[in-house]
């Protein structure tokens, strides 16, 4: 099984999370370093017959697709994202009744961040990111949008507090296709 990565935004680039309901308006969580990378990662089958001895074709059984990317704001929101909690939108959200739930953001005098027992449901997301395109120079800048509409925060990720070093925090999207997009199920990649 081979992997594809892509570096679709170079340098530093900015993200934005929203519910995957219709109508659902994005909201800023932040800019990105490093970049961002896709990968594409297939399963192949061989599909064998007795006269070759060998695979007389080969299908893809199924694939799986992630963004990566390091978020550059150590934001509850962000911590709270890259954590898979749902339900976040952002401090003081007035849709946010219940605030004793986990992952929910107590925009109170004193923030605080939840941390509670998931649902066994992944919060589904639409995801953003805008950053500059590969080989965008200065004589000839060109922006770069990746947009997908069903993204799950899926790898395991740390948050570590050092003296005189930014607090950044890696984080993984499992992006599931999104089947009324056809051809377009993983998402879009746009440059302007």
């Amino acid at each position: 099984m081979a992997v594809t990565f892509a570096n679709i935004i170079v340098g530093e680039g900015n993200l934005s999370v929203s519910s995957n309901v219709a109508g659902a308006t994005f909201y800023d969580v932040g800019a990105t370093q490093e970049g961002v990378v896709i990968s594409w990662e297939p399963d192949m089958v061989d599909i064998e017959v007795d006269q070759f001895g060998d695979a007389a074709r080969v299908i893809q059984s199924k694939v799986k697709v992630s963004i990566k990317t390091t978020m550059a704001e150590n934001t509850f929101s962000n911590l709270a994202l890259a954590w898979g909690y749902g339900g976040i939108t952002a401090y003081g959200d007035s849709n946010v009744t219940d605030t004793t739930k986990p992952g929910v953001i107590n925009g109170s005098t004193t923030p605080t961040l939840n941390l509670g027992i998931h649902s066994a449901l992944p919060e589904e997301r639409k995801l953003k990111v805008v950053g500059p395109a590969p080989g965008t120079t200065t004589a000839v800048p060109r922006t770069r949008t990746y947009l997908c509409t069903r993204a799950i925060s899926m790898a395991s990720s740390e948050i570590s507090y050092k003296r005189n070093e930014n607090i950044k925090l890696p984080v993984s999207f499992r992006i599931l296709p999104d089947p009324q997009f056809t051809g377009k199920e993983y998402g879009t990649i746009a440059d302007a």
